[in-house]
């Protein structure tokens, strides 16, 4: 959009009718800025008008000149900062567009301390060590100067793998992940599960959608990564915020499988992909593991890292070289994951941790740590399992200022320890875990991810739909969504329907932010199965897919059997059948039979058996005649929308 060229309206400063307001400051990738301003150079010949395109479109309510070089400084009376860099950023008659951003004097200070109210704060040495367990003052993960920087966010979501969770706990409440609406994962065909709106997570080995805890280790773990901070209530997480997803596969003794443990992860998987940002799982935490390696869950930790997951496991607790014996998931050496030691109050490698130099990546606090249990409780344990989720709780941290991929989140932490005497022989990274270095060694350079390209994507949130054949229709719905601005209208098809289902759009095309509904019907003729329906949005050259899986199921039915399906008689005598129905498909109703093809000159009579079958008796008589007589049943009847009809013959031979 062009900007008005004409005379200059503002010079040294200039107001809209309105005062100044109090500074107030936002945050802009990691860095202070005030909020709603930004500083704008425009291109040469252009500038700016009461009544100009820049002024109305942004809610200006203060343009000031800067410089002779024509940098003008413009606070926006509801856009924010971040908004008006992003959007003046792209016109072209800008040159550019930054934050306004917040200055300090360079006296040399201590970094800035930020420390929380909750009560039990002052036993959470591994938080900040002062001394006071009788351990070293400073052998902490500088937590306090990084709450500095930022106390956490809840659009990073961290999965808790372990015996669950407690989400009830007061001082957990806050910062456990709810699902925005109902949603389905699929595990793989005909293999589902619903969860509703307001759940927490998933419990593998009821496969529910309550992840809540059993044991308390999951509870203590989830208290370590964001118990609610600066409450006057507890202890505090890593996080003041977060959003933690419960992931249970370990029962109330906290034990095991890996059936168990894949299944957690794999719902991780497909919640982040059927939820995309709302279930924006980066940070998977894993403080379990066993001595048998499994190519099932190494696979699963590498489906997590192209997901975008970081996998923290505990390294174990057997004073064991993880060099020379092996401790699973820990053993793995996958690109995505972290394997993380104990160290005590005194930066000392714990005495029950395992070691590694060439297999654990770094160490952090896991003696005496304090944090929930079930019941509103606290207590103190220790183990790799407590590092795990001060390595895990970090990372999500770090994540709350730093767009990190999951490759330079790893080597964020890991690059980044206070490299320490206990460690430096045991752990690859010589060190043990600071949160307040990985952040600097981010933030400072972060810069904003590219505007994404116009375009759009399409998405089934409930994916699974189940049909039977005859049956009624069932429905599921599309959603569109818009990226990079993206706003024309979306053509819907769909293909991959089986034979005898047929499919129907309604609308046929949408806008992005709306939902179409795909209603699906299979006639009685269908085949049993599941199948995979692909939906494809397509606008000018861009198109987008998402994927419904369908299962059709038989329609009700019945089978009829005759026996003996032949026999032979004397003219005169009396011949026996029983004929018996077997259903499928849910079929309940009544069956009718008729009979056709009798011997002449015979009579025929029916009796119901104990069994449910029918024993039917055909009677010959002297004026039958000799020969062999095909003797068809008809069975019919009706179960549901679904009338059914099936057929069996019996011979019966009369002779002289």
């Amino acid at each position: 959009m062009r900007l008005w060229r004409s005379i200059p309206l503002f010079c040294a400063g200039f107001l809209l009718g309105l005062p100044i307001w109090a500074q107030h400051n936002e945050t802009i990738n990691g860095h202070a800025a005030a909020a709603n301003e930004v500083l704008v150079k425009l291109r040469a010949g252009v500038s700016l008008q009461a009544d100009s395109y820049i002024v109305r479109a942004h809610d200006i309510r203060l343009v000031h000149a800067l410089n002779h070089r024509g940098l003008m400084h413009l606070r926006s009376g509801s856009e924010t900062a971040a908004q008006l860099v992003a959007e003046l950023s792209a016109d072209p008659d800008v040159e550019y567009a930054e934050p306004n951003y917040v200055l300090h004097t360079t006296t040399a200070t201590a970094p800035a301390s930020v420390v929380p109210n909750d009560p039990l704060f002052l036993q959470q040495w591994a938080l900040q060590n002062t001394g006071q367990t009788g351990g070293t003052a400073h052998a902490d993960i500088d937590a306090t100067q990084a709450w500095s920087i930022t106390t956490g966010t809840a659009t990073v979501v961290v999965g808790v793998v372990d015996t669950g969770l407690d989400y009830t706990h007061p001082d957990l409440q806050a910062n456990i992940w709810s699902a925005p609406a109902a949603y389905t994962v699929q595990f793989a065909p005909g293999d589902s599960i619903t969860c509703p709106a307001g759940s927490h997570g998933y419990d593998a080995l009821n496969n529910v959608c309550d992840p809540m805890d059993q044991n308390d280790h999951g509870t203590h773990v989830t208290g370590i990564i964001g118990a609610v901070g600066d409450n006057s209530a507890g202890v505090s997480g890593i996080n003041w915020r977060a959003s933690i997803m419960g992931l249970r596969f370990l029962d109330a003794s906290g034990s095991g499988t890996v059936a168990g443990a894949v299944r957690a992860i794999e719902f991780a998987l497909q919640a982040k992909a059927v939820l995309g940002s709302q279930a924006n799982l980066q940070v998977l935490s894993n403080s379990w593991g066993g001595t048998g390696f499994s190519q099932a869950l190494l696979n699963e930790i590498n489906d997590a890292g192209t997901a975008g997951m970081l996998f923290v496991m505990a390294a174990g607790n057997s004073s064991a070289s993880l060099d020379t014996t092996t401790f699973y998931p820990a053993s793995y050496r996958t690109p995505n994951a972290l394997a993380v030691a104990a160290t005590d109050d005194n930066d000392a490698l714990a005495s029950f941790s395992n070691y590694g130099k060439g297999s654990v990546d770094l160490g952090a606090p896991g003696v005496n740590i304090v944090s929930t249990i079930l019941g509103a409780n606290y207590e103190t344990m220790s183990g790799t399992s407590m590092a795990t989720p001060m390595v895990s709780g970090a990372a999500a941290l770090v994540l709350a200022v730093c767009p990190l991929t999951t490759a330079q989140l790893r080597s964020a932490l890991v690059n980044n320890v206070d490299v320490v005497a206990g460690l430096a022989s045991t752990t690859i990274s010589g060190g043990r875990l600071n949160v307040y270095k990985a952040l600097q060694s981010c933030a400072p350079g972060t810069t904003p991810p590219p505007t994404p390209a116009p375009g759009f994507t399409l998405s089934a949130p409930s994916a699974a739909v189940a049909l039977t054949a005859g049956g009624a229709s069932a429905s599921t719905t599309i959603a569109a969504a818009a990226t990079g601005g993206f706003s024309a209208a979306i053509a819907l098809a769909v293909t991959g329907l089986p034979a005898g289902v047929s499919a129907k759009l309604t609308p046929a095309s949408i806008a992005p932010g709306a939902t179409a509904s795909l209603a699906l019907t299979a006639a009685s003729t269908a085949a049993a199965g599941t199948f995979h329906l692909t939906i494809t949005g397509t606008s000018g050259t861009l198109s987008a897919t998402t994927t419904v899986t369908l299962t059709v199921k038989a329609a009700p039915s019945f089978k009829l059997t005759v026996t003996p399906p032949s026999q032979t008689i004397r003219r005169g005598a009396t011949g026996s059948f029983q004929i018996s129905a077997t259903s499928s498909g849910g079929f309940s109703g009544t069956i009718s039979l008729q009979i056709s093809g009798l011997p002449p000159y015979s009579s025929t009579t029916f009796s119901q058996t104990s069994s449910g079958a029918v024993a039917m008796s055909i009677a010959t008589s002297p004026l039958t005649k000799d020969g062999s007589y095909t003797i068809q049943i008809v069975g019919t009847g009706t179960s549901g929308r679904s009338t059914v009809s099936q057929t069996v013959t019996a011979t019966l031979a009369v002779t002289n």
